[in-house]
């Protein structure tokens, strides 16, 4: 009896903490091998049942919130699972060990994961299905391996589908492990977004080279105002100028080979002749032989300058009268080809000419004007060339659009004047060389005839030019 009682007090008590004075009293009179007094062994079986009746109400309490514990879990898990699956993004959950704990049926959706492997699904093969719809798959994969790597990164990146599709996807850091869930990352189709982006930049860049042709169409109508009035006032003048200079460069030519003569008959005349003292003296004093070839190199000069003077007002015409002719149909190789000709001995033996021409239809245009313009280019493209090198010629045609690429291996063009060079008088050539009216006169033209002219140019390694004209002119005319 007193074994059982002993048994019953080590289980109702295992730890000697929890143990009153009086029943640890009792187990040290059972250890000296007492035996207890019956109304001992009541009060001990009263406070063994006691104790068993308080231990069974707690487990029953714990057991209780265990349940509602458990409950609450699962509405929360429930709960979670409703907003996963009523999103429009696609969720993606890793666990600890970046491996897919859980996904929503928008993924599957957005990703078109096979049936087979939703049924059945482990996280090598619903990556499979995943990777296998976009164009970029290793991208993607090392992006996310870099996520994962970072606890607190965040991450927005765009994917793009085999389909033309695009997804963007992001991640937010996570604040704690929860549920084994480490890291969640959501998909969004962006497709109409991004187009429609990718549509207002295009509208925005149209806009700006709208913008720029408005701005660089009133400079165009100053300068064809201007121009009119110029090649009209300055025509004349510049002709009898440059007519007369020719006449006293032919008459300075003969006066000067009949002073020839006369110094040849200076040898005839007696060595004391007081007169050939005369004509010494005034030798010396104008410094003749001086005089007779500065005199030369002035005409030279001045009729050099008046043909700049016709070239420009030639130019200035160009611009005033480009609108008053017709169209007829004309062969862009033929332009070209007349355009390289008119430059040729510039160009010399020093510029190899490299053309490349496609079966480009005759154009609706004005020929003499096109040709003109092709040529300021091509002389353009020459000037820019130090020593030797080349220029390069390439047709094509693009729908209603034929295209002329002008390329050189020249100089290039600094970054700062790339937007000037089409304004009129803008040269960076040193004064006297040039008059800043040939790449402004063929735009002009290539403008009027509905026409564009762009530039790209790297400093030190060339430049190329690109000329698009419509087929037919039917405005033009």
């Amino acid at each position: 009896m007193d074994d059982r009682i002993r048994k019953l007090i080590e289980c109702s008590f295992p730890a000697a903490s929890e143990r009153p004075p009086a029943v640890e009293a009792c187990l040290a009179q059972l250890a000296r091998g007492e035996t207890l007094a019956g109304e001992t062994q009541t009060a001990l079986l009263a406070l063994a049942l006691e104790r068993h009746q308080s231990c069974v109400a707690d487990s029953l309490r714990q057991a209780a919130e265990r349940l509602e514990a458990e409950a609450q879990m699962e509405n929360l898990l429930q709960l979670l699972g409703t907003i996963l699956e009523s999103s429009d993004e696609g969720i993606l959950a890793l666990d600890v060990d970046d491996r897919i704990i859980r996904f929503n049926s928008q993924l599957v959706s957005l990703f078109r994961i096979p049936d087979e492997v939703i049924a059945f699904w482990r996280h090598e093969e619903v990556m499979a299905a995943l990777l296998a719809q976009l164009s970029e798959p290793q991208a993607f994969s090392d992006s996310l391996a870099r996520l994962c790597g970072q606890a607190d990164a965040t991450w927005r990146e765009t994917l793009e589908c085999l389909d033309g599709r695009v997804i963007e996807w992001r991640s937010q850091p996570q604040p704690a492990v929860w549920a084994g869930v480490k890291r969640v990352v959501s998909f969004l189709d962006v497709t109409e977004r991004f187009r429609s982006e990718t549509h207002r930049r295009l509208l925005e860049r149209k806009l700006d080279e709208t913008q720029g042709r408005l701005l660089q169409a009133e400079k165009l109508a100053a300068i064809f105002q201007l121009s009119a009035g110029l090649a009209h006032e300055i025509s004349n003048p510049i002709g009898f100028v440059q007519s007369n200079l020719e006449a006293l460069r032919r008459y300075v030519g003969s006066m000067l080979d009949l002073l020839d003569r006369y110094r040849q008959g200076e040898s005839g005349m007696p060595p004391d002749s007081p007169l050939l003292a005369e004509i010494a003296a005034a030798k010396q004093v104008m410094d003749f032989d001086f005089l007779r070839q500065d005199t030369l190199d002035l005409l030279d000069e001045s009729l050099k300058g008046t043909g700049r003077l016709a070239t420009m007002v030639a130019s200035l015409r160009v611009l005033a009268h480009a609108q008053g002719s017709g169209t007829r149909r004309a062969a862009l190789q033929d332009m070209l080809e007349a355009a390289w000709a008119r430059i040729a001995p510039l160009a010399g033996e020093r510029i190899r000419f490299l053309p490349v021409y496609a079966g480009v239809p005759e154009l609706e245009c004005r020929p003499s004007e096109l040709a003109e313009a092709f040529k300021n280019l091509l002389t353009n493209a020459v000037e820019a060339i130090d020593g030797g090198g080349s220029v390069g010629i390439r047709t094509g045609v693009g729908g209603n659009e034929a295209w002329v690429d002008i390329v050189d291996t020249g100089r290039g063009i600094a970054p700062e004047n790339q937007s000037r060079i089409f304004d009129p008088f803008f040269t960076t050539k040193p004064p006297g060389a040039g008059m800043g009216l040939g790449l402004s006169v063929a735009y002009a033209i290539i403008s009027i005839h509905g026409g564009t002219i762009s530039a790209f140019s790297q400093p030190g390694k060339g430049s190329r030019f690109r000329v698009t004209l419509p087929l037919r002119q039917p405005a033009v005319g």
